[in-house]
């Protein structure tokens, strides 16, 4: 049986924050079982007392926990429920207007849900979809669209990985059969190109070009990236000596920011400590 945990909202405590806080700590662990039957708790609490609506942060951790111990059914079940509670009626995918507002979902819930669940076409046409809002009305950054399109994984392993050469990967089509394909590759800015030494037109006529064009770019993001912060294609196309300021100026904001919170987050810490006594047995 699961050990129980407390009710926080019922006990006074600021449970919209120290909630996830605690979700966080055992996801970090890789205590996925007792993330899926923290979250039912969790919800169970908020029912008889402030309303479900304000557990729904619930539900992104137990779909990453149910997705990383492969039950994909359990998790598209719990991703129905979570529209249940949002908008009083699971979605009909076959249905249902999307709009620009939809994307992220489209992208990290229901697509790759889909994908696990091997309903590939329907997972790939609504990835299809939320792309086809980011080329509407305004010049397209395609670098913010990379990481959707292509990210290197042969096999993605959670729910983030997934991207639209998956999906084109299993239905045995190319990346040029993707109605967006040649503006992709023309919405790439031409610094990208020289340093990666993958042409334009390399890329544009062949898509298997992108895992040399996608290794290179995350290669030099890595080296360029110093302070662990990136501030997307900017630590790219920007000279190394301004990306060097940029990431030397960011170290030791954040640094000065450790040193200002550190109570505070002693403090935090030991109240989790308390509430939840099984943290004490984990790494924080």
């Amino acid at each position: 049986m699961a050990a129980r945990i407390p009710d926080l909202w019922q006990s006074g405590e600021d449970a919209s924050r120290l909630y996830p806080l605690y979700l966080a700590h055992l996801q970090m662990n890789g205590l996925r079982e007792r993330v899926a039957s923290a979250c039912g708790q969790i919800r169970r609490y908020a029912a008889r007392g402030p309303g479900l609506h304000e557990s729904l942060f619930t539900f992104s951790f137990e779909i990453d926990a149910l997705c990383a111990l492969k039950r994909y059914r359990k998790a598209w079940n719990q991703l129905q429920l979570r529209d249940q509670i949002r908008f009083g009626k699971r979605s009909d995918l076959t249905r249902r207007d999307w709009s620009a507002d939809d994307c992220w979902e489209l992208v990290v819930s229901y697509a790759p849900l889909l994908f696990f669940l091997r309903k590939h076409r329907d997972g790939c046409s609504l990835l299809e979809t939320s792309l086809d809002f980011r080329f509407v009305g305004q010049k397209v950054q395609s670098y913010d669209l990379l990481f959707q399109v292509y990210k290197g994984d042969q096999e993605p392993g959670d729910r983030y990985q997934v991207t639209l050469f998956h999906f084109y990967q299993r239905l045995g089509k190319s990346l040029r059969e993707w109605h967006h394909w040649e503006a992709f590759v023309a919405g790439l800015h031409p610094r990208l190109f020289r340093l990666t030494g993958v042409g334009r037109e390399e890329l544009l006529g062949d898509p298997q070009h992108l895992a040399p064009f996608f290794h290179r770019l995350m290669e030099t993001r890595a080296e360029r990236t110093t302070s662990g912060v990136t501030r997307g294609q900017a630590d790219l196309i920007e000279s190394p000596g301004k990306v060097r300021k940029w990431q030397e100026a960011t170290q030791e904001r954040r640094r000065q920011f450790v040193e200002r919170t550190e109570a505070r987050r002693e403090q935090t810490q030991a109240t989790l400590h308390r509430l939840f006594p099984e943290l004490a047995r984990v790494p924080t």
